[in-house]
């Protein structure tokens, strides 16, 4: 059994893919593992979407949260204050593991933005030219976007200029961490940026450089390495050790 996932914001739809979820996580109902984007204790992880197929740290099979969301949720939950203060909340190209709680929350006011349109985005925008007047949200969350922007430094000072002084941003890219950014604009068919960068749809592999060019836009910058994890929190949450976190605040 097979259901890929887009979130299209259809609510019928978002009902008949729940319900899909609902029951398949009672399948799959166990002991060794937690996912802290949901809740849920299970025996396994699948391949994805609505299947029944498993997958080690793959999908979670009650709320499709990935390796890295599972990890990126228990470092908001720990490290910042996104579950206890009255935040505004700017969430770029929303995943629907992370967008479906965190857009019901009552200390949130959720802004999902995004160039297509799917569930809980509220705004539909290019990061690189913001619509939203400067200081006005408490934090942003970013995850695995960046590398698909072409102008990538813009997009990084359109995030600090819609933070408020203090406010920070959590950002996550795929990164190697033992070389510099590689990029190059001449790749611009999918075929080509797939050899190049990985991904049909990304335009460069990061490095640790992107610490300096977050810095250089303005942010205060803190790195929390993946291969930091206690393995005893990688097996009980089925994390994997490549997401790393660039926390950045605005002074």
């Amino acid at each position: 059994m097979s259901l890929f996932f887009h979130s299209t914001g259809n609510p019928i739809f978002e009902f008949f893919f729940e319900s899909i979820l609902f029951l398949r996580a009672l399948l799959f109902l166990g002991t060794r593992y937690k996912c802290p984007c949901c809740g849920w204790r299970i025996r396994a992880f699948t391949i994805g979407g609505g299947a029944l197929k498993t997958r080690d740290l793959g999908y979670c099979p009650r709320c499709n949260s990935k390796s890295r969301h599972r990890r990126d949720w228990l470092y908001l939950r720990d490290n910042t204050n996104l579950f206890s203060d009255d935040l505004k909340l700017m969430h770029v190209s929303p995943k629907y593991s992370f967008s479906r709680k965190l857009a019901k929350r009552n200390n949130i006011h959720y802004f999902g933005v995004d160039l297509s349109h799917r569930r809980h985005v509220s705004s539909f925008m290019d990061i690189t030219n913001s619509a939203f007047q400067s200081s006005v949200f408490d934090a942003v969350i970013c995850i695995h976007v960046l590398e698909e922007v072409p102008d990538d430094l813009r997009a990084m000072e359109e995030l600090h200029r819609v933070l408020k002084p203090g406010g920070w941003a959590f950002i996550s890219v795929p990164i190697q961490l033992d070389q510099g950014t590689y990029e190059d604009s001449e790749f611009t068919s999918p075929e080509e940026r797939m050899l190049a960068f990985g991904e049909a749809a990304h335009v460069r592999v990061y490095g640790l450089d992107l610490q300096q060019r977050l810095e250089n836009s303005g942010f205060a910058v803190s790195v929390d390495f993946g291969t930091d994890i206690p393995a005893g929190i990688q097996e009980a949450f089925g994390i994997k050790d490549d997401e790393n976190i660039f926390f950045c605040q605005k002074n």
